[in-house]
């Protein structure tokens, strides 16, 4: 049985860049990789509905399609876990907690139970948590490219979900990278980390 790791952290992070430099790096590994919003079929039609910035659906609706999402990944993941060494996901449940619960304030023990029952428990075996302050992560994105629907939230939004990702620092199962530092650098010490937990 494979583990499953993920790369969590707020807008700005640089998540999916270090998701790149890992296929680099382990290029001969038997990995699979998926992202959330998507990851299976289904989720990446609710992908689409999430993040088109032309969607008006109220936060409790958006907070039940992402679990709705975590519900289909977490069917390909009990499958795909037997055939590969190491599955890594940019976002999972924590993003849900932080973005959902705290963000929009559903409510962060509302959010998880709904993901609960989503998942029936299932947790990774390692969250390895980027972080960066709301305003430098949002910068980072505005030039990057143009800005989703879920991004485009205020700064306010911003710092709530920054300030529940802060909760988690010191959890266990929790890794946590300075992302304020260079590309290589975090990129260094993901890999650092996530070849002490494979043992590699």
């Amino acid at each position: 049985m494979g583990k499953f790791i993920v790369i969590e952290g707020p807008d700005g992070t640089g998540k999916s860049t270090v998701i790149e430099g890992l296929k680099r790096a382990y290029k001969d590994k038997n990995i699979k990789y998926f992202r959330e919003p998507g990851g299976s079929q289904v989720g990446e039609k609710i992908r689409t509905i999430l993040l088109n910035k032309d969607t008006q659906i109220s936060s409790a609706t958006e907070a039940l399609l992402f679990a709705a999402m975590r519900s289909e990944n977490y069917e390909m993941l009990k499958k795909d876990l037997k055939e590969y060494d190491l599955i890594i996901a940019d976002r999972f449940l924590m993003s849900s907690i932080c973005y959902q619960g705290a963000g929009l304030g559903l409510g962060v023990k509302d959010v998880e139970m709904v993901n609960d029952f989503a998942l029936k428990g299932f947790r990774p075996d390692l969250n390895i948590l980027l972080m960066l302050n709301a305003d430098q992560g949002i910068d980072r994105k505005i030039q990057e490219r143009e800005l989703d629907r879920l991004e485009l939230r205020g700064l306010d939004f911003h710092e709530r979900v920054v300030s529940e990702y802060q909760k988690f620092t010191n959890s266990q199962g929790v890794k946590v990278v300075d992302a304020s530092r260079s590309k290589e650098e975090v990129l260094s010490d993901v890999v650092e980390i996530i070849n002490g937990e494979m043992g590699w």
